[in-house]
């Protein structure tokens, strides 16, 4: 699915980065994202070959297992939840068209968008009672139920922004089963990762993205808790909704991947969802497969960005292979290295089914249009 295309690259300009941040919004834009990048050692967990290494405020509530700790960390959650809910249902909830139609069509379909903005923050209430139910009251059968009844919910409801044609308040629904999968503790690093994401893909220009694209999955391995250290490999994500004694064994691993390999999967739809990348239609339907069409700079920048991951893991199996005879090889070294060739795989594999599932909405599209235009 990754096929290379020629690229004639511009020549680049000093004056560039002056004009796009003269604009009062890319400016805002840009500042936030400095600001989300430079809290990631708030977030930082210290490992054990690190000397001397201090954990700011939240790191340490994140790991405590006091009450108070407890009850900042469902704090902290429900901000940053509530502010992550009103945000995207204030930017992304209702569309502007020319067309007369269009707009008939955006009006009744408000009536969907408001009931789904309502449902959210049902939803918002279920993740944060499943939280209690994990960290304060320890009721696991409740908060199982919980978990399968947010699962269902929020799949409801993200078929049915799919339907509105509506991708942000789709993916946010989405992410409503992953903010359990990382807990109270680490959903505002989930959540400003993922604003970090967004602004990266308006902020950053395409010819620039596949480096930045390579640099921001590491970030978010470490931004979002792990350690490439085979004990830190989240195992309690496997049993989030699912009993300890189920027979199912495919489900826990792949909640367990998922929390490992987020910010690669997710990476993915910055390349998609470029702000360069998009074209400026006033048709809905055109601009649906203008948000998610395979384009040729798109595979080009995905296979830029294969390369440079591919060249990471490939610099940390050298250092295995030269400190093999370390006493720490199989401590550091070598899982460093099992961590890296994870990360690509499933940035090949989230590649290629986000790509398929595009070229089969492009090709029914297509297909609807020569049935309307044979009737």
């Amino acid at each position: 699915m990754l096929r290379s295309s020629p690229r004639l690259r511009k020549p680049y300009r000093l004056n560039t980065i002056w004009k796009f941040l003269n604009h009062d919004q890319n400016f805002l834009i840009f500042s936030m994202a400095m600001l989300i990048l430079r809290s990631e050692s708030i977030f930082h967990r210290c490992r054990e070959e690190e000397v001397g290494c201090e954990m700011h405020y939240p790191a340490r509530q994140s790991g405590s297992l006091t009450k108070d700790a407890q009850v900042v960390r469902l704090l902290f959650a429900l901000v940053s939840l509530a502010i992550a809910n009103y945000t995207i249902f204030k930017c992304f909830g209702s569309r502007n068209s020319g067309n007369e139609t269009l707009i008939k069509k955006s009006k009744e379909k408000s009536e969907s968008i408001r009931i789904l903005s309502a449902a959210s923050w049902l939803l918002v209430a279920a993740v944060m009672l499943h939280f209690v139910f994990t960290s304060l009251a320890n009721d696991t059968n409740r908060a199982n139920f919980t978990a399968q009844l947010l699962l269902i919910a929020s799949l409801i409801c993200a078929m049915i922004a799919w339907k509105e044609k509506n991708p942000a308040v789709c993916a946010h629904f989405v992410l409503m089963p992953v903010y359990l999968l990382f807990g109270d503790g680490l959903t505002p690093a989930l959540i400003t990762f993922i604003a970090l994401s967004a602004m990266i893909s308006k902020l950053v220009p395409k010819k620039s993205l596949s480096s930045v694209i390579a640099l921001l999955i590491p970030f978010g391995f470490y931004h979002l808790g792990h350690s490439p250290v085979i004990s830190s490999i989240p195992w309690h994500a496997a049993f989030i909704g699912i009993p300890g004694g189920a027979a199912l064994r495919i489900l826990p691993a792949l909640f367990v991947l998922i929390h490992l390999n987020f910010s690669a999967i997710s990476s993915v739809f910055v390349v998609f969802t470029n702000s360069d990348s998009r074209q400026q239609v006033t048709n809905e339907r055109e601009t649906l497969r203008s948000n998610f069409d395979f384009q040729p700079s798109t595979s080009w920048t995905l296979t830029e960005t294969l390369v440079l991951m591919t060249m990471r893991a490939t610099f940390s199996c050298l250092a295995a292979s030269i400190h093999r005879r370390h006493l720490m090889v199989w401590k550091i070294f070598a899982p460093k290295f099992i961590f890296e060739c994870i990360l690509t795989i499933f940035f090949v594999i989230s590649v290629n089914i986000l790509s398929i599932s595009s070229r089969r909405d492009v090709f029914s599209s297509k297909d609807n249009e020569r049935r309307e235009k044979i009737q």
